[in-house]
């Protein structure tokens, strides 16, 4: 009897301290599905640093055209959302809603994503589609354990995506469909089950969401406040600024983002996550902010691995570390290498959740948590934007 309230009680601080999370800045990770496999400079699902995350959003499911729902990488799904066999030491281990569970951090299913949102306008636009969309996104947290879906749709509207200016009614009533559905689930299961979007930082993509339909209906919005400038451009600018310069776009900033949900659509700061890349962007021939460009350096960065936040790390000798005092954003350059790189360190991630504390916004988004990843197992970025949150309570 002793026995079983010892571990009543330790399973209630258990509960406690998971929903003291919950109530303190969120620290939403996305963790792409091939991030667990040797060489692709990810983490295995023991190797997240759960402590340092109160959401894991689970990178990607694709919609399929009949409101289906599928993975995108078979083994991928099997190694991380299964219990398995860790290759390294031949342990079974469980899996990662599993894992994530035991350290207070809950894991959300998204589905969509950049290269997967061709099918969103055929399944938002059929009342069936729909319902089958939302029924399929139970059976598969039926199936995982998961404790909440986020959407992915990258954009309602954009044509390249199959999109139409039909879109802009059909997001919220998708969203609605898939709140009731989880909703119920919810009440059957005795839990919450969340409910979050990918949102885009500029307005002319955020009208295209009815975002005062739609924002009601998420437990949270996630904002990505980065790819706001990059190689798709003339001239070379910080992918992640967190204030305009002088003769710079107000709205291509992170502040810029959150005072058009915060202060135009009047969403709840609390519900509202800011985005912070944990990769940058590489202008080849180009050694100065504003300097016209020849495209990405891809011979210091392979597109294979990209500028990523550790590969950055480890070329940091190769250059000269600029700070830019009005974006609140580095930058590097090397003449030798005619190469400048936009990116995100410790300093500009702090402040960025310094903001986010101060605004009282929701917290943090991350794309993506493996890529702060170093050699000698520190997460300089995570561990940033970690100090921060715990300080501002």
């Amino acid at each position: 009897m002793r026995h079983a309230l010892i571990i009543a009680l330790v399973a209630a601080a258990v509960s406690l301290t998971a929903q003291g999370q919950h109530a303190r800045h969120e620290v939403v990770g996305y963790y792409p599905s091939y991030k667990w496999r040797p060489g692709a400079h990810g983490l295995t699902p023991e190797e997240i640093p759960f402590d340092r995350l109160t959401v894991i959003n689970y990178a990607f499911f694709a919609p399929l055209q009949d409101g289906t729902i599928a993975g995108k990488d078979t083994a991928g799904d099997a190694r991380i959302l299964l219990p398995h066999t860790v290759e390294a030491t031949g342990k079974r281990s469980a899996s990662l809603t599993v894992l994530a569970h035991g350290r207070g951090v809950r894991v959300f299913l998204s589905i969509g994503g950049w290269d997967d949102s061709g099918a969103f306008p055929a399944v938002a636009s059929d009342p069936t589609h729909r319902a089958q969309f939302a029924h399929s996104c139970a059976g598969i947290i039926l199936r995982y354990g998961f404790d909440g879906i986020d959407i992915d749709w990258e954009f309602p509207g954009l044509e390249v995506h199959n999109g139409s200016p039909a879109d802009s009614a059909a997001f919220p009533l998708l969203l609605r469909t898939l709140r009731d559905t989880l909703d119920g689930l919810g009440t059957s299961l005795g839990r919450h089950l969340a409910l979050s979007a990918a949102l885009p930082a500029l307005d002319v993509r955020a009208r295209m969401m009815s975002i005062e339909q739609s924002a009601p209906l998420l437990d949270f919005l996630n904002i990505m406040t980065y790819d706001l400038h990059g190689t798709w451009e003339p001239r070379a600018y910080h992918n992640a600024p967190l204030y305009a310069g002088p003769g710079g776009d107000s709205a291509l900033t992170v502040d810029g983002a959150f005072r058009l949900y915060h202060g135009k659509y009047g969403v709840p700061a609390r519900r509202i996550n800011l985005g912070v890349p944990f990769y940058g962007h590489t202008f080849f021939d180009c050694t100065e902010l504003q300097g016209p460009h020849s495209g990405e350096d891809t011979t210091l960065f392979p597109s294979s691995n990209g500028a990523l936040y550790s590969n950055i790390a480890a070329h940091m000798g190769d250059f000269t570390r600029h700070w830019d005092p009005y974006a609140l954003v580095p930058y590097l350059t090397s003449p030798v290498r005619r190469t400048l790189v936009s990116y995100d360190d410790a300093e500009s991630v702090r402040l960025k959740a310094e903001y986010a504390a101060a605004h009282g916004a929701g917290g943090l988004i991350i794309w993506e948590i493996t890529q702060d990843s170093l050699p000698d197992g520190s997460h300089p970025l995570l561990e940033s934007i970690d100090r921060v949150f715990h300080e501002s309570h």
